[in-house]
């Protein structure tokens, strides 16, 4: 697969180079396009999510496009090789590999830029690519984009529904256009539905095309078209299963209002609807509109197939009904494997038992996040033998008699045999240091025992002793945001001195393999990296660093004397990343020589001299570098 993608990667540079020389055309094209824009008006009807009318002048250019950079592509590829059959060849085998290869091929290849430039390659390239792109084509959408999305998906809905459509906006003095099908069904391709985000973008369509209702409440409008392309996500005619709606999300904007959320008889009238997704993510806001009461009500028989159920609720939500909805929904899952909940201050104590007594055969995941444990039994939690992954973030009222006890704690009338029960394999804890003592509860529990990861964002003597004492088997340790709290029993004699520093006898009291620091741009520490070279343990070969620092505090971390950890793995994703960061790095494989992979995230584009630094990297220290970790 890398040989495939590597390929592919050049024949990207090959079609971005002939690009760069039609851009001056292109911009002529699209302001004639613009100068062409117009909107028709029928009596007192105005057409929505029309442009010029007609598309199929587009179409004409976008195939000569199509056939241009496919020859291009091809002859530029066959020049570049040794040998023009071998270029040639690799294309064809490359074209003629199944889908289910270039699918992966193209999923591991990079960005949604590169997958842009794979559309014009070929067709077969075309159609393996598409998919991709429109399974998840709200993610990171821009606002500006979103007219240009709900007007592909307009062109996707049915004649009989838009005849449907047009007749309801009639009253209000609209149409969307009676346009040709596109070239592709692009609805089909889609994955992941968030109808905030679907609603949110028809409205800044309708806005964006009419210019005089921005300010105005245009609801009812962005309603009825919202309405009518959900219809048509939810009534997918394909026989194929991999393009199953398979994520829905409800979110609380605007979610009280009647007009905007629709009636359960779009969820239940239709095939499939809701029947196949997996996932399912439901952020309550009170009050809620009856539509959306109907709908949690009815949903346990929508679906009953989901694997991943994150659910969050307001700080102090004491709505019963709301619960016990919460509580049948995950009682009509067959296969939970995922599970999140946030913001249960009150009812967790009633959600949690249903939660490990229903599937605590299944649960691979969970995650409890600003949870109030106050009346929780967590006792329950080694029945998941499954469970792999624990996440406790910022929750309270979590006591030493609530967590499953060691073994070895015969005093006890309840004890739990760790051989029968779960294994854990990652463990995350976040806590302000006013609740110090729940990470150390935690860390002194069952818990922690078999975790080999470990995510901390505190950091005291209480902690670090018990993890010497009880996370033996944790080879991997993330820092998230961390905060350092020491006292009067352990100090450091001088600020040039670590043998005796916190985090010294963190990293060196575990089989520390792999170490990840991760600091927000926004909090005030992000660019205070206070970790030295003597902190890394020499059985530490992968290091990654997501946060700022200077150059010469990197300079100290890499090249020092007192250095001896064997990176052979170094990630980097720093916003301000600068030529002299690469050069030290350059220096540390050179001086080191352990160095194979090094990724670079935070960064889009590199200038010259920068991109010379990394090319000596590949290819005088056969370093392998990531430009887009």
């Amino acid at each position: 697969m890398g040989q495939y993608c590597f390929i592919i990667r050049r024949v990207i540079e090959i079609i971005n180079h002939k690009s760069s020389k039609k851009t001056e055309l292109k911009s002529k094209e699209e302001t004639t396009i613009r100068k062409n824009k117009q909107f028709f008006e029928v009596d007192c009807e105005q057409e929505l999510f029309n442009d010029i009318g007609n598309y199929e002048p587009n179409e004409r250019l976008e195939k000569s496009k199509l056939e241009d950079f496919s020859s291009s592509s091809s002859s530029s590829s066959s020049s570049s090789s040794s040998s023009s059959t071998k270029s040639i060849t690799t294309t064809t085998d490359l074209s003629s590999l199944p889908t289910e290869c270039l699918t992966q091929i193209f999923k591991n290849l990079g960005g949604i830029q590169e997958l842009f430039v794979c559309l014009l390659v070929c067709r077969s390239w075309c159609r393996n690519v598409i998919p991709i792109l429109w399974s998840k084509p709200f993610d990171k959408l821009s606002k500006d984009c979103r007219y240009k999305l709900i007007r592909t998906y307009i062109t996707c809905l049915s004649e009989e529904e838009k005849i449907f459509l047009n007749s309801k906006l009639l009253k209000y003095g609209f149409k969307i256009p009676n346009t040709k099908n596109s070239l592709f069904n692009y609805s089909i391709y889609l994955k992941e539905l968030s109808y905030v985000e679907l609603y949110q973008s028809v409205d800044s369509g309708i806005k964006y095309y009419r210019k005089s209702f921005i300010g105005r409440n245009t609801y009812k409008l962005t309603y009825l078209i919202t309405k009518s392309l959900c219809k048509m996500f939810l009534t997918k005619n394909i026989t194929d299963p991999s393009y199953n709606l398979q994520s829905f999300k409800i979110e609380k904007y605007f979610i009280q209002i009647d007009d905007i959320f629709p009636n359960i008889e779009l969820f239940t009238k239709f095939y499939p609807g809701l029947s196949q997704i997996t996932k399912f993510s439901f952020n309550y806001y009170n009050p809620i509109s009856d539509n959306l009461f109907k709908f949690l009500q009815h949903f346990p028989s929508l679906c009953k197939g989901l694997y991943h159920l994150d659910i969050t609720l307001p700080y102090f939500e004491n709505n019963q009904i709301i619960i016990d909805l919460i509580i049948s929904i995950i009682k009509a899952q067959r296969n939970l494997q995922e599970f999140n909940l946030s913001g249960a201050r009150i009812g967790a104590n009633f959600i949690i038992p249903v939660l490990f007594s229903f599937h605590y055969n299944s649960l691979i995941s969970i995650k409890f996040q600003n949870i109030n444990f106050h009346k929780v039994n967590l006792r329950s939690i080694t029945s998941c033998k499954k469970l792999e992954n624990l996440t406790i973030y910022h929750c309270t009222g979590l006591i030493k008699s609530s967590l499953p006890l060691l073994v070895n704690n015969f005093n006890s009338s309840h004890y739990y045999n760790n051989d029968i029960g779960m294994r854990l394999k990652s463990l995350n804890i976040g806590c302000s240091p006013k609740c110090s003592q729940i990470p150390k509860l935690i860390l002194e529990s069952l818990l922690s025992t078999t975790c080999k990861e470990l995510c901390l964002d505190l950091i005291t003597p209480e902690i670090i002793n018990a993890i010497k004492n009880r996370c033996q088997n944790v080879t991997t340790l993330k820092l998230r945001d961390y905060f350092i709290s020491n006292d009067d029993d352990v100090t450091t004699e001088s600020s040039s001195s670590t043998s005796n520093s916190l985090l010294y006898n963190l990293f060196h009291s575990l089989l520390l393999e792999k170490l990840t620091i991760i600091i927000s741009p926004k909090n005030s520490d992000y660019e205070e990296l206070n970790i030295l070279a003597k902190d890394l343990p020499s059985s530490c070969w992968y290091l990654e660093l997501q946060c700022g620092y200077s150059v010469r505090k990197l300079c100290e971390l890499l090249l020092s004397d007192e250095s001896v950890a064997p990176i052979r793995v170094l990630i980097i994703n720093y916003l301000k990343l600068d030529i002299s960061h690469l050069m030290i790095v350059r220096d540390f494989a050179m001086v080191k020589g352990t160095l194979k992979y090094f990724g670079i995230g935070g960064r889009n584009d590199f200038d010259k001299d920068e991109l010379d630094v990394i090319k000596e990297l590949q290819y005088k220290y056969n370093v392998t570098v990531n430009l887009e970790s």
